[in-house]
């Protein structure tokens, strides 16, 4: 229910005495109005708040429907990574004002932390993940804030033992069956996510928090 305000406008006139017989001192009071006020209703010249949409999900095969600047920065952290160069992934990663998250904890070098985390000791095996994970479908969230992001792979933002049978064959591309497991005890997806900006910067390559 709208929320009533009340305002009682009143006119007290003292006059002198005057032909018409009013006399001195008399008061006029003008009828009570009620004022109704809707809070949900913005105020004229403001603007509605923006309420943030829920995730929007998309399989392999939407990159078309991505936009401009978010599909180039996808393109280039690709071609670096299927290059198996890390120096052209470094050139990536220093191509944004603010290096992208690779870790919850401080790193002093992007590169030396990635070689630390692959299998392999030379950052190939972690190239590889960032190719599959950017090929596996994204998901556009928090449209309309200044949160808003496009994050891969889409099911990282689902909560995953809601998954469809569709879906699961596209987490165990990159999850192991026991791996999915234990995610499904926490209810949510832990293993490696990336996000672009909605401006094309790079903002991170970590597990899932």
């Amino acid at each position: 229910m709208p929320k009533i305000r009340f305002v009682r406008i009143a006119s007290v006139a003292l006059m002198a005495a005057l032909a018409g017989g009013i006399a001195a001192g008399a008061a006029t009071v003008v009828e009570t109005q009620r004022i109704t006020i809707d809070p949900a209703k913005p105020i004229e010249g403001q603007s509605p708040p923006v309420s943030p949409k829920g995730p929007e999900t998309h399989r392999p095969g939407d990159e078309a429907l991505l936009p401009a600047p978010v599909a180039a920065m996808r393109k280039r952290i690709l071609d670096a990574a299927y290059s198996g160069d890390m120096d052209k992934l470094k050139a990536v990663i220093q191509s944004s004002g603010t290096p992208p998250l690779f870790s919850v904890n401080e790193i002093s070098d992007p590169i030396d932390y990635l070689k630390t985390q692959s299998g392999d000791g030379a950052g190939l095996e972690i190239m590889a993940l960032m190719t599959d994970v950017l090929e596996a479908g994204w998901a556009h969230v928090d449209a309309g804030t200044p949160q808003e992001m496009y994050v891969w792979p889409y099911y990282a933002v689902l909560p995953m033992d809601k998954l469809t049978p569709q879906q699961l064959v596209d987490v165990y591309k990159i999850v192991t069956s026991g791996d999915f497991e234990e995610m499904k005890t926490t209810g949510s997806y832990r293993f490696y996510a990336l996000g672009i900006g909605a401006d094309g910067t790079w903002h991170y390559f970590k597990p899932n928090d």
